[in-house]
């Protein structure tokens, strides 16, 4: 994010790294009991893109920073979808809180599929809270982004990258 958060006397910090997960931007979500053929796909979801800014406040004398994202998706309806709607999760990652609260947060997105449109673009709004030890560290901080995928979803992605 290229957004800086201004606080007392001019000082600026910069915001957190966010990222997008490699492996796990894209999920290509396939019917039960299939053979993962083409006419299998329920849905493909893709991690877009993301904007966001920061703030950085102290109240009672513990800094925290303020992250603010919109996530951007693309969601494409499969051949074996029937149904006009689709279910899937994300997650937000920050690796250096990996045993803490704020070291994963899990967000579901729900979509439906508007008359005969087979494409969903879809954004979601969220607002992180990181404690720090010291605004000047806040640029130290990654951020990832992914879409929640199975052991055999991610093992799908990483197949179909090498090809």
């Amino acid at each position: 994010m290229a957004a800086c958060s201004v606080l007392e006397k001019g000082a600026t910090y910069p915001c957190p790294n966010v990222l997008i997960l490699q492996d796990g931007n894209k999920l290509v979500k396939f019917k039960k009991g299939s053979r993962r053929d083409i006419t299998d796909i329920l849905f493909e979801a893709e991690i877009l893109n993301f904007k966001g800014s920061c703030k950085y406040e102290n109240p009672l004398g513990k800094w925290e920073t303020q992250v603010d994202l919109i996530v951007r998706f693309l969601v494409v309806r499969g051949n074996a979808n029937k149904s006009a709607g689709t279910q899937f999760k994300y997650f937000v990652a920050i690796p250096s809180f990996k045993s803490q609260l704020e070291g994963k947060s899990i967000f579901p997105v729900i979509g439906t599929f508007k008359g005969k449109r087979n494409t969903l673009l879809y954004e979601d709004r969220i607002r992180l809270r990181i404690p720090l030890d010291d605004p000047t560290r806040g640029a130290a901080l990654k951020i990832l982004l992914g879409l929640q995928l199975s052991p055999e979803e991610l093992r799908y992605n990483r197949d179909k990258r090498k090809n």
